[in-house]
């Protein structure tokens, strides 16, 4: 693969130290190319720099980072892994779509499944960039992985009922009326399952239309779906829904 270009946000210059040893010794594909050891210093940085991979600690001289991060696009293109000696602060996190938690003292091996996590997300962008994906992902997703600050849980596409946007986070509801929270955003997965049959049919709901039912009319638009859930259809989608349903 090619040469990662990172960029260490943290202040302390011990922690520091040992983090660019362990990317020396255990990640030898990245580059540490600029550093900064405040919030200010790191938005500046930032708005200069596009970085592959961005190591940030949470506390940066009395503030948080969470204020670089509420400043990123919600598209921003870099991959965030936050390396810190505060576990309360993984959920919030992962809220903000980064791409793995770290915990301090650092520990080789969870930096390098960070890393490798970081690395596939810069290969998937640079596929999808290209319009060279290979020919396993223009196949139908069977499973998906959904990251958790405990656990990644693996679910089957077939027992997802439909996906709903919660902000920069997604729900997906599942046919046994569980839910489960991902940290991506629903443009995302509606990429990511776009040779299976979901189809958007609202800014915030994504439907698996193997469990469709029926369009009800009145009062505005829904879909039934799965155990007689009435999902809302927007009129920006439902002439987009008629055409996929062979309706126009």
């Amino acid at each position: 693969m090619r040469e990662i270009n990172a960029i260490i946000i943290e202040d302390d210059k011990d922690h520091y130290d040992v983090l660019c040893f362990y990317l020396q010794q255990y990640c030898p594909t990245v580059k540490v190319s600029a550093t900064a050891t405040s919030v200010s210093s790191a938005l500046d940085l930032l708005n200069k720099e596009r970085p592959d991979i961005v190591f940030m600690d949470i506390d940066l001289q009395g503030e948080s980072s969470f204020k670089i991060l509420k400043k990123l696009p919600t598209q921003h293109g870099m991959e965030i892994i936050i390396i810190s000696s505060h576990k309360k602060y993984a959920l919030k996190a992962f809220k903000h779509l980064v791409t793995d938690y770290v915990l301090k003292p650092l520990a080789p091996k969870n930096l390098k499944l960070a890393v490798e996590k970081a690395k596939h997300n810069i290969i998937l962008k640079e596929l999808v960039r290209t319009s060279a994906l290979p020919v396993q992902f223009k196949k139908p997703l069977i499973q998906l992985a959904i990251p958790s600050v405990e656990k990644v849980e693996i679910i089957n596409i077939s027992d997802v009922l439909y996906l709903e946007s919660e902000g920069r986070y997604t729900i997906f509801h599942m046919k046994d009326n569980t839910k489960q929270m991902a940290s991506k955003n629903l443009g995302e997965y509606e990429k990511l399952l776009v040779h299976n049959n979901f189809l958007r049919i609202h800014h915030s709901i994504l439907a698996n239309m193997d469990f469709a039912q029926n369009i009800h009319k009145k009062d505005g638009f829904y879909l039934n779906i799965g155990d007689k859930k009435h999902l809302p259809i927007s009129k920006r989608k439902i002439n987009h829904l008629y055409k996929y349903l062979n309706l126009k």
